[in-house]
């Protein structure tokens, strides 16, 4: 009987170093995986910073704008009359939406429309251009455009 109980001691002692080197390798991989879990957070802060540089760009643009207020904006940006070409141009970067349309001009068309009747923007003609210009109200005086801006044209 004193040998069963050895053989048992035994078995058992070597049963619990087997589970004490099962837990220390568990116990590591637990710590690397802590520590890569870190790291990733690290990273996801990171990128959290770039891509808040990138929503928010320096000059203020707000993608909660109606499109009449981004056409506006990107009209004052550029502090020059632009085209409906020009502005899809601009618009195009910024906005990933725009990309998905099939018929970009006849999208902006409409709001460039409610822009002009609400006389957010004014149109000017260019003899021999077609198409029109489209202005801040501010750069219109006694229905012609100012002569700084008529430079900018060309």
């Amino acid at each position: 009987m004193d040998k069963n109980i050895q053989k048992e001691t035994f078995h058992l002692e070597f049963t619990i170093k087997k589970l004490k080197k099962k837990l220390e390798d568990k116990q590591k991989e637990l710590n690397e995986a802590g520590l890569q879990l870190e790291k990733a957070l690290l990273d996801n802060e990171k990128l959290k910073r770039k891509l808040s540089k990138h929503e928010k760009p320096k000059d203020e643009y707000d993608y909660s704008w109606s499109w009449i207020s981004k056409i506006v904006f990107t009209v004052a940006q550029a502090n020059k009359p632009l085209r409906s070409a020009e502005i899809i141009s601009v618009l195009r970067v910024r906005e990933p939406d725009l990309n998905h349309k099939v018929s970009k001009e006849k999208f902006l068309s409409a709001f460039l429309n409610v822009a002009m009747q609400h006389e957010r923007l004014i149109p000017y003609k260019l003899k021999g251009v077609r198409g029109n210009y489209y202005c801040l109200p501010e750069w219109i005086s006694e229905g012609e455009l100012l002569s700084e801006m008529r430079q900018k044209i060309f």
